[in-house]
């Protein structure tokens, strides 16, 4: 089959199909505290028991991504995200048919992170870096940003559906949904740049060969292990809260609805922080602009306990806001200081492997609330904790900052 040029305008359709596809991936996978409560009070299981699914989840996406990132590399981006487009929705219609916790366990936690691998960040990071070699953190921010408008819709579009038809149906309706939206999206709208002759590593990054940085160079530099720890610090600091927001806020007596509406608002705000926070980083500087959106995301953890106090909304509308413009920030951020220093046909695995400290945060983090909660009867302790690893995620970032050129 001949491979044609793609028009002038892929790009720009390739950024509203990335956005779409990444809304309806990572507004399934937040979903989980929204059918969390059900599928407690059905079963009965512990909070960390259940929890442990998503934990399994972040575990399998930290592992996958070396493989996703070495396979986006020899096939391309595109057709791995056509197959998790495929098993995404599959994941989602064999969801409505849980009856054991290790069920859960295999639909959310291996297929569901197989799926959220192939479509997520890494092959993402992939293609919009292909695309524009100039204001990548902007451009990633912009792409990135359609995992809030999932947060924002299918959050309480899901509570809705559980309201009116009950979780094992609401699942079915959304795994249908996927296939029928994001199969004909991917096909058509995702499409790699036309290759090109690789440019001068910029200074600041890694050593490169003519065909880019190479893994066991990138591994071996300060940058990258920064970067790193920064990417496993971030989930430890968001994944601990979002996983066990609904079950948190409805233990205070707020109504199911009403808490789904917050966790809405919270991928609303996500969706400027995104854009802003990219942005922020091309013009003021990538650690200032992560160090503040860090900021954002503790300061609105702290509001979020506070209902434990006060019992108002005032706390939870504080919550949404501020946690909601930190929420996600951090990676256009990672992925653009990541193409600068290593850039090259190599990106892929070097980033997938990044990804693993991702995957590692994203497994430690729930699972480690839902413990604590099980021993102490109180989130307080693992919340605070979570604020801890917003200040060691901001020390990263200067740490991997590529320094300016001297005059």
């Amino acid at each position: 089959m001949r491979v044609t040029r793609p028009r002038a305008a892929s790009p720009w359709i390739l950024i509203v199909s990335v956005w779409l596809t990444l809304g309806v991936t990572f507004g399934l996978m937040f979903s989980f505290s929204v059918f969390l409560v059900p599928l407690l009070e059905e079963f009965r299981w512990s909070r960390g028991l259940a929890a442990g699914a998503f934990s399994l989840s972040a575990v399998m996406q930290g592992l996958l991504s070396p493989a996703i990132g070495t396979l986006c590399d020899r096939f391309g981006p595109r057709r791995l995200i056509l197959w998790g487009a495929v098993i995404l929705g599959v994941s989602s219609l064999l969801a409505s048919r849980i009856t054991d916790v290790w069920h859960l366990y295999l639909v959310t936690g291996v297929l569901g992170a197989v799926a959220i691998s192939a479509l997520g960040w890494v092959p993402s990071a992939a293609l919009i870096t292909q695309w524009f070699a100039q204001k990548q953190a902007t451009m990633l921010g912009l792409a990135l940003s359609g995992m809030g408008v999932g947060v924002l819709t299918i959050g309480p579009l899901a509570q809705a559906l559980i309201s009116a038809y009950g979780w094992r149906s609401a699942y079915l309706m959304l795994g249908a949904g996927t296939l029928a939206l994001l199969v004909p999206l991917v096909w058509f709208g995702v499409h790699e740049a036309p290759r090109t002759a690789p440019s001068p590593a910029p200074r600041g990054a890694a050593p490169a060969t003519s065909g880019g940085v190479r893994v066991r160079v990138a591994l071996r530099t300060r940058a990258f292990w920064a970067l790193f720890f920064a990417y496993m610090c971030t989930p430890l600091a968001v994944f601990t809260i979002v996983t066990h927001q609904v079950a948190f806020a409805v233990d205070q007596g707020f109504p199911r609805l009403f808490v789904a509406g917050i966790f809405g608002l919270t991928g609303f705000m996500s969706i400027v922080g995104r854009v802003v926070f990219g942005a922020a980083a091309d013009r003021i500087g990538r650690a200032w602009s992560a160090t503040i959106s860090y900021a954002c995301t503790a300061v609105g953890t702290l509001a979020l306990l506070s209902v434990e106090i006060w019992t108002h909304p005032a706390g939870l509308y504080l919550y949404a806001l501020l946690f909601g413009l930190g929420f996600g920030a951090r990676g256009p951020i990672i992925t653009a200081i990541a193409a600068t220093l290593f850039p090259g046909r190599r990106f892929g695995a070097i980033y997938g492997y990044m990804s693993v400290g991702n995957g590692v945060g994203g497994a430690l983090g729930p699972w480690f609330a839902g413990f604590l909660f099980d021993v102490t009867g109180s989130y307080r302790v693992p919340f605070l904790i979570a604020t801890l690893f917003c200040v060691a995620g901001s020390v990263c970032f200067w740490l991997a900052e590529p320094k300016p050129p001297r005059e």
